[in-house]
């Protein structure tokens, strides 16, 4: 594959996005049902390669986000974005990774009331 620089790269990969999302909006069924079949198996491969790429090693890294340096495991934002965007209507609320607590409200000043 030819080295394309990073910011064209996502200049491209966005625009054919955005292309992709105005097709959808605007193009009658049997457009749509043509972009389905050819958009989709695209989509689905380079999720594919994408979490491929991003499988963690047998002590739970992932390969491309971790740093050796850390202590703990470095959340994969591949591997979120692929459980936010594909997984997020089966109803697993409490996915690895997602805290099952929420923030505690700040402590009130306690000078403030005296």
């Amino acid at each position: 594959m030819d080295e394309v620089p990073d910011s064209a790269l996502r200049a491209a990969v966005r625009e054919r996005l955005d292309y992709l999302d105005l097709l959808v909006e605007q193009a009658d069924d049997p457009s749509k049902t043509t972009l389905a079949d050819t958009v989709i198996p695209q989509l689905t491969g380079a999720w594919r390669d994408l979490l491929a790429a991003h499988e963690p090693d047998e002590r739970g890294f992932c390969r491309i986000c971790s740093s050796r340096r850390l202590l703990g495991r470095a959340r994969c934002t591949v591997r979120r974005a692929a459980h936010l965007r594909l997984l997020a209507d089966t109803g697993d609320r409490f996915a690895p990774g997602r805290r099952r607590f929420r923030c505690r409200p700040a402590r009130r000043n306690l000078a403030a009331r005296q």
